[in-house]
């Protein structure tokens, strides 16, 4: 009888990919279903709150720009970015990894989506800030997301290994559809979702990653 070789659940996807969704997952969770006194904590500890703030910062302002992609405003928007990073943090994980070595290329990966994420968070208190629009409660991983997006652009989805000149007519074609969707999102929302989606904060995210693939280029 002939063994069958069985691959692993999630064996192709990076550990470092699964162990970030593995965090967020549980973070999130614990703050949409903990205890009161414990989700209000993490909640102020994490969340960027631009404007009068609804949570007492026990960590003080700083830290939730980086901490923010720790939180989610519910199951879907939870859900949505975990399979988002799923789909397009493990091309970039391997990407850095074939390029560096595992542990430089996980170090070169989290780079990429914190940065990002910090990106998206400052241009959306840039954006609330220039148009004095209401305050907000910044949640969620998308702006780290885009960022991690931002790179497969310069890479063309995965069809050039070396990150492509950003302002060529390929990678300007490849970052469109991102552009396009979320200004459209700024004009009419998103269907079905009340809460207000942070389209500054995905634009940002989304820069931040299409200049750092250029810094983070492999040398060969």
């Amino acid at each position: 009888m002939t063994d069958v070789h069985k691959e692993p659940v999630f064996g192709d996807i990076p550990l470092v990919t699964l162990w970030l969704c593995g965090a967020i997952i549980l973070i999130s969770t614990l703050a949409m279903i903990g205890p009161v006194q414990i989700s209000n904590w993490i909640m102020g500890a994490g969340a960027v709150q631009i404007g009068p703030p609804q949570f007492s910062r026990p960590l003080g302002p700083f830290p939730p720009y980086i901490l923010h992609v720790f939180l989610h405003g519910g199951w879907l928007h939870l859900i949505m970015n975990t399979v988002g990073l799923l789909a397009f943090g493990t091309p970039i994980a391997r990407w850095v990894e074939s390029s560096f070595g595992t542990r430089r290329g996980n170090v070169y990966f989290l780079f990429i989506f914190f940065l990002s994420a910090i990106a998206g968070a400052l241009s959306e208190w840039l954006f609330i800030s220039i148009t004095n629009a209401p305050g907000a409660m910044l949640v969620g991983a998308s702006g780290g997301l885009m960022g991690l997006i931002g790179v497969l652009v310069r890479l063309n989805y995965g069809r050039e290994f070396m990150p492509l000149p950003i302002l060529s007519r390929t990678v300007l074609v490849a970052a469109a559809p991102w552009v396009g969707l979320n200004l459209l999102i700024a004009v009419v929302g998103m269907p079905g979702v009340s809460a207000a989606i942070a389209w500054p904060a995905h634009l940002g995210g989304l820069l931040a990653g299409m200049l750092l693939a250029g810094f983070l280029a492999p040398r060969r």
